[in-house]
């Protein structure tokens, strides 16, 4: 398997990790006092850990993180939490399903890399050793706290909450 482009494989994900996880902070904080805080905080913690995973991948095999890549994706998650800092003083239901959806998007994209790591691993043995099954479980989990997370904020922005709840 060519370095070079397992290497950037890793670089965007690790890219895509760091502006999820300030995407996790500033939802946790427009969440402040409530129950999906520390979810989101427990989120960002595992996804850290996480992070230090493909940080050490790209050493392993000799690539380098790209501080380009990463500073292109803060950039462009500060945008989005301007976003929903806006949107937050309209629709706060709105901008929490907003922001969920782009976590939940991320985790299946984070999932995606776990299969592919884990597919990769009979030609590529630098990949060995690496838990990969139970990333892609631990993924599934944060996936389905998200999801639920979401619905009940679209529910809650599409006015369904008190209908659902009924039922």
């Amino acid at each position: 398997m060519p370095t070079d482009a397992l290497a950037h494989y890793l670089q965007d994900h690790l890219a895509g990790s760091v502006a999820a996880l300030q995407l996790m902070e500033t939802l946790a904080d427009l969440e402040r006092g409530r129950p999906l805080e520390r979810k989101l905080r427990a989120l960002h913690a595992e996804v850290t850990e996480e992070q230090q995973t493909l940080r050490e991948i790209l050493d392993r095999i000799q690539g380098d993180e790209s501080r380009l890549k990463q500073v292109a994706a803060w950039l462009t998650e500060k945008m989005h939490a301007a976003r929903l800092a806006l949107a937050e003083r309209a629709h706060p239901a709105l901008a929490r399903l907003d922001g969920l959806e782009s976590l939940a998007l991320g985790l299946q994209g984070k999932l995606a890399l776990y299969r592919a790591l884990e597919d990769a691993v009979p030609d590529e043995p630098r990949l060995g050793g690496y838990p990969f099954a139970a990333l892609q479980a631990r993924t599934v989990l944060q996936h389905g706290m998200v999801e639920r997370e979401r619905m009940d904020a679209a529910r809650e922005a599409f006015g369904t909450a008190a209908t659902a709840a009924a039922e």
